[in-house]
């Protein structure tokens, strides 16, 4: 249990509405309904029932709303006064939140070219979850978010495509991919796939991909988590597509398998994102002024 689903909690006995909450904490209204399935997992009883279209909470979920109201309050407020001594951190910094799976690569080849203009800057990179990126942005706990195929606008924010990933299909050495350098799209059909969950804006982006070109996989797994399907890949438990920078060099060929798509070409955008309310400081200005032009990421960097 953690703080995230208290506020879950909270915001849906407050709302009411599943697709309320899943707005307020930037998610997907089944994550809504999963979080909620995992606290009665854990508290062993049901916290609400639905009548006439509305929720209503039972003894155990209105004794548990008073201790979630309250502890999520605690830390609401100081993340509150957290973020307050942000806004007056020192002018040669910036702080970044990015995916991991764009952060791998493309982010630290931003940041060395950066610092290379502006040696005496002082950077910080925390990986997060998609669903963190926009809070931290709206919030100003980063100067800029990375994200890959933002899932919705944002008021107040502006997304900059800065890269383009290509993404490649990801095959465990038992596969009968294994050893090839490519594949067509049409031979994906029917195979064993392991995705990303499909809350997340790169699993729908894949999803339409497969559907425009006639391909129906079936699904083995659904993971939040680029290591988690490489792990699961290598296992044998079925392929995936994810970015080529997601793969080392010293996995390749070894525990896991690239292929290239031999017919098809399919990039990943990379996004930039910030605050257009939020005024910029020096070191901020000159980080914005490295994206002259989108940038493919090369195949065979990692």
């Amino acid at each position: 249990m953690n703080i995230e689903t208290l506020k879950v909690f909270r915001d849906l006995s407050d709302t009411g509405s599943f697709s309320k909450t899943a707005e307020l904490n930037y998610i997907s209204q089944s994550a809504v309904s999963q979080q909620i399935k995992k606290l009665e997992r854990v508290l062993k009883c049901k916290l609400y029932h639905r009548q006439a279209g509305k929720i209503l909470l039972t003894p155990c979920g209105d004794k548990f709303y008073a201790a979630a109201r309250r502890i999520s309050g605690l830390y609401d407020g100081a993340l509150k006064s957290i973020r307050a001594l942000g806004t007056e951190r020192p002018q040669d910094e910036i702080k970044i939140s990015t995916i991991y799976s764009a952060g791998v690569y493309v982010i630290q080849d931003y940041v060395r070219q950066f610092l290379a203009r502006n040696p005496g800057t002082k950077v910080s990179v925390e990986y997060r979850q998609f669903s963190q990126i926009y809070p931290d942005v709206t919030s100003g706990r980063a100067d800029f978010g990375f994200m890959a195929c933002p899932y919705r606008k944002s008021a107040g924010l502006a997304m900059l495509p800065v890269a383009k990933d290509e993404m490649v299909v990801i095959a465990g050495s038992a596969s009968p991919l294994a050893g090839r350098k490519s594949v067509g799209v049409k031979e994906l059909d029917g195979l064993d796939f392991i995705f990303f969950d499909r809350a997340f804006p790169s699993r729908r982006y894949i999803d339409a991909f497969l559907r425009r070109h006639g391909v129906k996989g079936r699904v083995r797994m659904e993971l939040d988590n680029i290591d988690t399907i490489k792990t699961a890949v290598a296992s044998g438990a079925g392929i995936s597509i994810l970015p080529r920078s997601a793969v080392r060099d010293d996995e390749n060929g070894v525990s896991l398998h690239v292929l290239r798509l031999a017919d098809a070409q399919f990039l990943r955008p990379i996004y930039l994102i910030y605050n257009r309310s939020r005024k910029l400081s020096p070191s901020a200005k000159s980080f914005m002024g490295i994206f002259d032009a989108p940038k493919k990421i090369p195949a065979g960097r990692c």
